[in-house]
């Protein structure tokens, strides 16, 4: 040890002590005593190269956010230690669903690929701007392009990460706060015309019609062999589901996981109605509506109603045959086994259909677009509309799905300009003398 001026005497518990450890070396001690929490002893040690001065104030900053309320080891937690912890907590109190979970990995993965091994107070500002920077950079390079959105996803997974790494006292701001979150990008949000839907509507009658015939045409051949019953799986089964998921979601507007988490016991085919009340995820799990309003009963019409009603009765008998009851927990669009169909085996058979049908960009949910834009088109009033796409308010309806149409825009032209062009009717003026 540097005798002389090498040590600070050793005061009260949390003043600390500093050591030469050589020229221009020094060792930080703060002992701040037993939490009487954990009953452990906190102790901070740093070594410092520079001034004794430099030493003290390295001290003075260990005391002053020990005195803030900052963990004694907030220095040694690293970002990945710590997201890791907060994921599996969330996994263990079961918070979100498998989907969320799987969303969230993805996300916290990228995060670790960038500033995993630093600690948790090592994130400032500064870095977290040069992460996004980065991460866009590393994308573009790597897959042509990168959204907005995305990037906003990274951020507010971070900023929730960071947050909770303030309430447990690791750092005394959160460091995503002084960011400029990143633009969410605008949605392209198409529609088909009514000339385009009504095309549509052909080729799902026609692939329905397909897809009957196949499945008779198997079964004939499986009753010719004598194995009509007692089998796992009925193939054709879910390729009927499929055509009918297609015919749903034009017909109202359901998003794909509320068509596929459709059940007959949802369905009053006496009515005309149906019952949202669920939805299937990609994970294959049956959980609520996004929001409370998408818990809603909706109409639907009668060539629909009808190309149902043909479907439960076929679905039931065929169900028999795999030593299944047709019952209201049954999913309409229903898997070879009679369950619920995988999502990613129907977007492999749905991109083959576009493909063939020459719809080759049309997603799922541009059903819904479709569904909003006619209507709003067509004089439904916005609450109704609101109603059916189970949105919480009518302003998001509007904002979202009220597409132009041309040919609106045309007649609201042309109506502006004959009313503003016609001549306003002569009106005689009255003169009143006054005294």
């Amino acid at each position: 040890m540097v005798k002389g001026d090498g040590q600070d005497k050793r005061g009260n518990k949390g003043d600390g002590c500093l050591t030469a450890l050589g020229r221009n070396k020094w060792r930080v001690f703060v002992d701040f005593g037993v939490n009487p929490i954990t009953k452990k002893r906190e102790r901070v040690t740093r070594v410092v190269n520079g001034t004794k001065a430099d030493a003290r104030k390295v001290r003075d900053t260990i005391k002053q956010e020990h005195e803030n309320g900052l963990r004694v080891d907030a220095d040694k937690m690293t970002f990945a230690e710590f997201s890791e912890a907060w994921q599996n907590a969330r996994v263990t109190a079961e918070e979100v669903g498998k989907t969320h979970i799987q969303r969230d990995r993805q996300l916290i993965n990228t995060l670790n690929s960038y500033i995993g091994t630093l600690t948790l107070g090592e994130i400032t500002p500064q870095v977290v701007e040069s992460m996004y920077t980065l991460i866009k950079t590393d994308k573009v390079a790597k897959f042509g392009k990168y959204s907005g959105t995305s990037l906003l996803m990274v951020h507010q997974k971070l900023k929730q990460i960071m947050s909770k790494a303030v309430d447990y006292d690791y750092i005394l701001r959160n460091p995503c706060d002084r960011v400029k979150a990143p633009k969410k990008d605008e949605p392209d949000r198409k529609s088909l015309t009514v000339e385009e839907a009504a095309r549509l509507l052909a080729c799902i009658d026609e692939a329905e019609a397909d897809a009957y015939a196949a499945m008779e045409a198997k079964e004939a051949r499986q009753t010719a062999r004598g194995n009509l019953f007692g089998r796992e799986y009925l193939r054709g089964l879910n390729i009927i589901g499929n055509v009918l998921a297609i015919r749903i979601g034009l017909a109202t507007g359901m998003r794909r996981g509320e068509v596929f988490g459709l059940c007959w016991g949802s369905i009053d085919l006496e009515n005309r109605r149906l019952n949202v009340a669920q939805s299937l995820t990609s994970l294959g799990e049956v959980k609520p509506p996004k929001s409370k309003a998408g818990v809603r009963t909706i109409a639907i019409d009668a060539t629909t109603c009808a190309h149902l009603r043909a479907w439960k009765q076929r679905q039931g008998v065929e169900l028999l045959k795999v030593g299944l009851k047709l019952g209201d927990s049954t999913p309409v669009c229903c898997s070879e086994k009679g369950g619920f169909i995988d999502l990613h085996n129907f977007e492999r058979w749905w991109r083959a259909f576009r493909n063939e049908n020459g719809f080759t960009d049309l997603r799922f949910h541009e059903l819904r677009h479709t569904q909003a834009t006619q209507l709003l088109a067509n004089g439904v009033d916005v609450k109704t509309v609101q109603t059916r796409l189970g949105h919480s308010n009518a302003a998001l309806t509007l904002n979202w799905y009220a597409h132009a149409i041309p040919e609106n825009d045309e007649k609201a032209a042309a109506m502006l300009g004959d009313l503003f062009a016609s001549k306003p009717k002569e009106t005689p003026i009255v003169r009143v003398k006054t005294a």
